[in-house]
């Protein structure tokens, strides 16, 4: 059984990153009960999360309660099901994708049918006009703890009436601190959390927060995408993590911040740095054109990070692996760093125009590719964001982005074929 050998061998290794328990032995139900105690399923006693009207729906609730929000649905397949049912509820209304988002939310834009459009530029109002958008989609934070001007954002949508989504997969735990960046759902109404990245919940637990007028409209589309065999275990890790956050999240988090200060300290003598975050708790660590080889190095310790890129390394902190932190800062001054000059992604020039999720395609070489537009997205996994986007077009930024997307391993990049490119026929 080699899954569960490898699995094994991992007991004693350190875990930066998801799901938000950190591989640790968590002290709470359902963590602390043998998982066969807690796998349910729909019964008159324990509720349908599809139809939630008993102990699901008080759950979800006391959920809603603790972010400060109307309504919550609980999601055990993960954000991804809660952003399929975020577009899919709204496919009548025209989405402005302001900035990166998750490939899952261009999927579902093609599965929904929905009118899309993207824009790479800063200025949302001038987005808004070129657009002529209702709908508003932003990801805050991104993979790396940065933070959009929720605030700006959320003046400019109210002067020109449109709504807005969050994902805010990555902010879960934001609600819960003074020390984090303020959460989502202190400014818009519809926020998806996924919480497995952050907080003590077993991986696919995730949250939408909407108005409890529109639940009804999001229910029926979350029946579409949802699996009807949900996992209780996850819900009820969810469940428990919220009131444990709720109830100590200030205190734990705090200690978070301790530990993380001790770790710059730590490394101060070193090559290494930490780089500047909204987020104190997605410790980036900057090691210009050595990421790749210093997550390996550092795997080769025991401990594995949340994702490598070229000019780092990036960790999930939380309050069950800070006390580790010490840990990563002892392999960083045995670890020689060794700098390698690199090119970063070029920057697109702004600009708004259409998503296409239909028609023809052909496959071009990347020298062919100049001028073509898009057939579908490209990017990078993790963070699994797209840099190139279905119906751009392909210019001299956009063709340096592919050739650059080329030279990466085939495992973390998306949207190329043997240094082919699909284009619109």
């Amino acid at each position: 059984m080699p899954l569960a050998e490898r699995i094994k061998a991992l007991k004693d290794s350190i875990s930066f990153h998801t799901p938000g328990h950190s591989g640790g032995v968590v002290d709470f139900f359902p963590f602390d009960a043998p998982l066969g105690e807690t796998d349910w399923t729909e019964t008159a006693a324990t509720d349908n999360l599809l139809k939630p009207e008993g102990v699901i729906g008080l759950s979800e609730k006391a959920t809603a309660a603790a972010y400060g929000t109307e309504s919550a649905l609980y999601s055990t397949a993960g954000a991804t099901a809660l952003v399929f049912t975020a577009v899919y509820a709204n496919r009548s209304e025209r989405f402005l994708i302001y900035g990166e988002a998750h490939k899952s939310v261009y999927n579902a834009v093609a599965v929904s049918g929905a009118e899309a459009w993207q824009t790479t530029r800063t200025d949302l109002k001038k987005a808004l006009a070129e657009s002529g958008a209702s709908v508003v989609w932003i990801t805050s934070p991104d993979y790396f703890g940065k933070t959009l001007d929720l605030n700006q954002i959320k003046r400019t949508a109210d002067e020109k009436g449109v709504s807005v989504i969050v994902d805010a997969s990555h902010g879960a735990h934001f609600a819960f601190s003074s020390i984090l960046p303020d959460s989502a759902t202190e400014y818009f109404d519809t926020v998806i959390h996924s919480l497995h990245k952050t907080m003590p919940v077993l991986t696919g637990g995730a949250v939408m927060h909407v108005k409890s007028e529109h639940r009804e409209k999001y229910m029926e589309a979350f029946r579409t995408f949802h699996t009807t065999s949900p996992s209780y275990p996850v819900m009820l890790s969810i469940e428990a993590a919220v009131a444990l956050f709720k109830k100590e999240g200030e205190k734990l988090y705090r200690k978070v911040k301790e530990r993380i200060d001790e770790f710059r300290l730590g490394i101060s003598g070193t090559a290494y740095s930490v780089a500047e975050t909204a987020d104190p708790t997605r410790l980036v660590i900057s090691a210009e054109g050595f990421g790749a080889e210093l997550c390996e190095k550092l795997e080769d310790e025991g401990i594995y990070a949340e994702c490598c890129f070229d000019d780092g390394v990036a960790l999930i902190v939380t309050p069950f692996n800070a006390h580790k932190l010490i840990d990563v800062a002892a392999a960083l001054k045995r670890i020689e760093y060794r700098p390698t000059p690199t090119q970063s992604f070029p920057a697109c020039d702004g600009a708004t125009f259409k998503l296409v999720a239909e028609g023809k395609k052909e496959k071009v070489s990347l020298s062919d590719a100049l001028g073509r537009r898009m057939y579908a997205g490209a990017g990078v996994y993790p963070p699994g964001t797209l840099k190139l986007f279905p119906g751009q077009t392909i210019g001299e930024r956009e063709l340096e982005i592919l050739v650059k997307l080329a030279e990466m391993p085939s495992e973390r990049v998306f949207g190329l074929e043997n240094d082919g490119i699909n284009v619109i026929k």
